[in-house]
């Protein structure tokens, strides 16, 4: 199962947003490789033309088709948090796949994806939509804190309509009951770890008129562990440990051996009013 995403933002829900290490200078002293400097001073000027589809690039967390530093095995460069469908996908341009699940690595999609390689990128902390009613069987998250959270975000939108002389209308989600909708939990490693997180890159380009690095990568997840589960999800990126990701840059992208060392890891969750 790949999990695609359109140019809107619906039907997010699978390692949607996770936090990224973004220091160049870390990165570039513990994998002992050099940033591709000239990739990410274009970026800088795209940033300056186009903020909101080239966004800070200080800023840890990315969404779909926001970018971040990606370590290869030879150097670091900006890529596009979605890596590109086959060429043979019906307009690819509309299309990137921002996670790939490791036990589906040799499904037909990935072995016909053209100059795919490995990757690795050091993850903080990541974003989930889990559903309320679930959320609150585990009995971290009391009701009233969700709740407060919604009224929050719809009186934002109020607030919004009207000042831009509107009419404000509820949308199909804030017309459910606080258990029926889905809220965002923000999770992290129990000791402030960061997560050595294997990745796919893909390298052609989507689509002729496409600005910005060429490159794409898809986030490797597996079966999420009790804690995370417990919250409401199933799914997690792969933790490895960091022999696992230095060997994981050296592999042939769809050999799946170093990615069966993952690190010994606990997780909190808090609810998060992204």
């Amino acid at each position: 199962m790949l999990t695609f995403r359109r140019s809107t933002p619906e039907g997010i829900f699978m390692c949607y947003s996770p936090m990224v290490q973004k220091s160049l200078k870390l990165l570039e002293a513990e994998f002992g490789v050099t940033s591709v400097r000239d990739s990410f001073a274009a970026y800088e000027r795209l940033h300056e033309t186009d903020p909101k589809k080239f966004p800070d690039f200080s800023r840890e967390q990315i969404f779909p088709g926001h970018f971040a530093p990606v370590v290869t095995s030879g150097h670091i460069e900006p890529m596009r948090y979605g890596a590109w469908p086959s060429p043979d996908i019906d307009d690819p341009g509309r299309y990137s796949t921002y996670n790939a699940r490791a036990e589906n690595l040799a499904s037909p999609f990935w072995l016909g994806c053209p100059e795919l390689a490995t990757g690795v990128v050091k993850v903080k902390a990541f974003l989930e939509w889990v559903l309320v009613a679930d959320l609150l069987k585990d009995k971290k998250v009391r009701l009233a804190e969700v709740e407060e959270i919604f009224a929050a975000k719809t009186a934002a939108r109020k607030k919004s309509a009207e000042e831009s002389g509107k009419k404000f209308r509820p949308s199909e989600s804030e017309k459910k009951t606080a258990k029926e909708r889905k809220v965002t939990i923000l999770i992290a490693p129990d000791h402030a770890e960061e997560l050595y997180v294997p990745v796919l890159v893909s390298r052609h380009a989507p689509a002729r008129d496409f600005k910005g690095p060429r490159g794409g990568f898809a986030i490797i997840t597996g079966p999420a562990p009790a804690e995370i589960t417990k919250a409401g999800h199933d799914r997690c990126p792969l933790h490895l440990t960091r022999d696992a990701a230095l060997e994981w840059l050296k592999a042939k992208p769809l050999e799946r051996a170093s990615l069966k060392r993952q690190q010994e890891m606990h997780f909190k969750y808090r609810l998060s009013g992204a």
